[in-house]
């Protein structure tokens, strides 16, 4: 069997993410309905969020893997990034609009219709978030993908809040009824912080925040398997979708050719792409003097 392309991969995570939010807005539209729980409602809002976020997702994901082109020299890797920010505007107003449902149930409770088909309803949505879980850790731990590990760690928070609504679902069917408006509060929180964390993340990657220090360190070892570096400075980094941009500025010897200069920084290049694959590195090459040794006649002791 023919093995997938990463490109090819990535699209097909992102069909299969937005094809499982589909299947589970439906479902929870039905036990909404039939139920009236307002924590039912709260997962349903999820459901929505996601995927309508798994929709822009694999928007994004379609237009980063364009190449670059004369317009867009540095390719189109920041889509990912413009996504993530739509997503937390997104991810605010449902959260906004689970928080006055929630309220409004504290205030007013009412006892939840059918609460064994809802919890069926959630057995069933978690068992599909787990099977779409495995696909994307998979792609991302081949691929590296950010858009589909933020995903995925969205989709991961939501088995556990669906086991909580299962809790409060049971709870309000046994006299409780205020643990269901709770539960709705609790969600809206949750789905709250989740739009403060997207949004923030997508706006660092905008504003072309530096790579973390651990990738820093990786090129900074690259770089000093050559001995004839004398040192290097400047470095600089930024990501863009799964490309990542590196530049620095190379200490070398004025005296070597052009050639061997030229030897010489292609020899680090490679060795950085071989830890970072899509990277796109521009060394500057700079002549250092270095003071010439001088040999001390033979019969001649350093201590006089």
């Amino acid at each position: 069997m023919e093995r997938l392309s990463d490109a090819r991969l990535l699209l097909l995570t992102g069909v299969a993410s937005v094809a499982t939010a589909v299947l589970l807005i439906l479902v929870k539209c039905v036990a909404w309905y039939l139920s009236g729980s307002v924590a039912m409602l709260g997962s349903l809002v999820d459901s929505l969020m996601d995927g309508a976020a798994s929709i822009v997702n694999l928007l994004a994901i379609r237009y980063a893997l364009v190449p670059a082109d004369a317009e867009h020299r540095f390719g189109h890797g920041k889509a990912e990034a413009l996504a993530g920010l739509g997503q937390s505007v997104l991810i605010l107003f449902s959260a906004l609009f689970l928080l006055n449902e929630s309220t409004h149930r504290l205030v007013n409770p009412e006892p939840i219709e059918a609460p064994l088909l809802a919890v069926a309803v959630m057995v069933f949505a978690t068992a599909a978030t787990l099977l779409l879980l495995r696909l994307q850790h998979y792609t991302v731990k081949r691929t590296g993908s950010m858009a589909i590990a933020a995903d995925s760690l969205h989709y991961f928070s939501d088995v556990a809040m669906n086991i909580g609504i299962m809790v409060a679902i049971i709870g309000a069917a046994y006299g409780v009824l205020w643990l269901d408006g709770v539960a709705g509060l609790l969600i809206a929180l949750y789905v709250l912080r989740a739009a403060w964390k997207v949004g923030g993340e997508a706006v660092q990657l905008l504003l072309d925040r530096e790579m973390p220090a651990d990738v820093r360190q990786v090129i900074a070892a690259v770089v000093a398997r050559h001995p004839q570096v004398l040192g290097f400075h400047q470095l600089r980094t930024r990501q863009a979708g799964r490309t990542c941009f590196i530049q620095l500025h190379v200490d070398m010897d004025e005296n070597l050719t052009l050639r061997e200069a030229h030897r010489l920084v292609d020899s680090i290049e490679q060795g950085i792409r071989q830890q970072f694959p899509d990277a796109d590195v521009i060394i500057h090459q700079d002549p250092v003097q270095v003071s010439p040794q001088v040999a001390l006649p033979k019969h001649q002791s350093t201590s006089e």
